[in-house]
């Protein structure tokens, strides 16, 4: 349970940093609180210090973001000390998370199933178990503080609040990271041709339990197969010489 833990934060993380907001089923979602501005003038100083592609992203950088955790609806109706404070003001036509947040995604057991080395119903079924004994937790009033890393949330006394780790803060802050707000900024040709199982296994996701070598697995499987087949030949040859010689028994005492 606690590598499949390491894994959702690990996850979690991966994806925040690219600029993706992650709802986690009867728990809550992590987005973003994007406040835009007006662009900016341009304003050149003349000097041998001043960098013009400096000036021109701190131009650009006109959405400033905050991380923000909106807690499920099925959970938030047991938090009776819990303000509801919208963490984001979406239109009143959008109504689901995923139109809500900013580039919302449902967290995909696949990726952390693939990184535990487990199957994928084992780890759907260990994190709805995780989450449901939270909230069995928080109706008999019992205090939790989740580390997620990135992020500390905290059920207190039927309470809600969510601090985010500082160099979190700073990473969203930055003017470069506007950039990864972006669906894409490589062009689709690349995408077709990028091997996607190569960039898992180099991920940090990828890389968070050492596996087995690959091809030497697949030569293992393929020679327990051959040894299968050559049993099963085997057997089957005793079996046909066994048959001939009584049949040859039956013919002699004719």
């Amino acid at each position: 349970m606690l590598i499949i833990w390491k894994a959702l934060v690990t996850y979690l993380d991966n994806n925040l940093r690219q600029g993706k907001s992650i709802n986690i089923r009867k728990f809550g979602a992590f987005t973003y609180d994007i406040a835009t501005e007006l662009p900016k003038l341009a304003n050149r100083t003349i000097s041998s210090d001043a960098d013009l592609f400096a000036q021109r992203a701190t131009r650009k950088h006109v959405h400033h973001l905050k991380a923000v955790f909106v807690v499920d609806k099925d959970l938030q109706s047991h938090l009776i000390r819990y303000k509801g404070k919208e963490e984001i003001t979406p239109a009143r036509s959008q109504r689901s998370i995923y139109q809500q947040g900013f580039r919302m995604v449902y967290a995909n057991p696949v990726p952390i199933a693939a990184a535990c080395s487990m199957g994928k119903d084992v780890v759907n079924d260990t994190l709805n178990t995780i989450f449901l004994a939270i909230k069995d937790l928080i109706k008999q009033d019992y205090n939790i503080s989740l580390q997620f890393g990135f992020a500390n949330v905290q059920f207190n006394n039927r309470n809600l609040k969510t601090y985010f780790a500082s160099h979190m803060t700073r990473e969203l802050s930055d003017k470069d990271f506007e950039n990864r707000m972006r669906r894409m900024n490589s062009p689709v040709a690349q995408m077709w041709k990028t091997n996607t199982q190569l960039e898992f296994n180099k991920s940090q996701l990828g890389t968070l339990i050492k596996k087995p070598n690959h091809h030497v697995t697949e030569a293992l499987m393929q020679k327990t197969n051959a040894l299968r087949l050559m049993s099963l030949d085997m057997s089957s040859a005793a079996m046909h010489g066994k048959t001939q010689m009584v049949f040859g028994r039956r013919e002699t005492q004719k």
